[in-house]
């Protein structure tokens, strides 16, 4: 008998941990990849590491989508040596301000994916500069980047969501062929 036909031997909810730990792996992988990267200014990040929030949206669930995102920012924090550090606040405020509104829209079923990322790539910035402003830096002078924040939320947003939608389709396809 085929290997890819083979019945799994996991229960769903182990199939479900499973793929939420497949995913953290994978977030922290693209975060970690993305560390490397050039940027052209500080605070600029493809925020690679959202495909895997993203797909356990799309895949699973807003329960499994915040997991992953969740352990992502924490683990990532601990390898980049910056766990509890000003970084991290940003990074956690972003990240769940982002999944809450993706989740958000996703569960209204009228946004698509691109939307959703789009959308959740704004609220990320804006989260983050919120914090900046508000509790960090107490300064108000950091408004002044929100403008460029949405440029890039939209382009990051846009090519992260068609990246997702991509491999959504991907993995539709790969376990309907089981």
């Amino acid at each position: 008998m085929n290997e890819a036909k083979r019945q799994s031997k996991l229960s769903p909810d182990e199939q479900r941990e499973a793929r939420i730990a497949g995913l953290i792996v994978i977030g922290l992988l693209m975060f970690i990849f993305e560390a490397y990267l050039p940027r052209p200014v500080p605070w600029l990040k493809l925020g690679l590491a959202n495909i895997a929030t993203l797909i356990a949206l799309y895949w699973i669930d807003w329960r499994a989508a915040t997991t992953v995102t969740v352990f992502r920012i924490v683990i990532g924090s601990f390898f980049a040596g910056g766990f509890l550090s000003p970084g991290f606040f940003l990074s956690l405020s972003g990240g769940l301000l982002s999944i809450g509104l993706m989740a958000l829209m996703h569960k209204s079923g009228i946004f698509g994916i691109l939307a959703v990322s789009v959308a959740g790539a704004l609220a990320h910035n804006f989260a983050q500069l919120a914090v900046a402003v508000t509790i960090l830096f107490d300064n108000d002078v950091l408004w002044y980047l929100w403008p460029y924040m949405v440029l890039t939320a939209l382009t990051t947003g846009g090519v992260i969501g068609w990246i997702s939608h991509v491999l959504l389709r991907r993995l539709a396809a790969d376990f309907e062929s089981l």
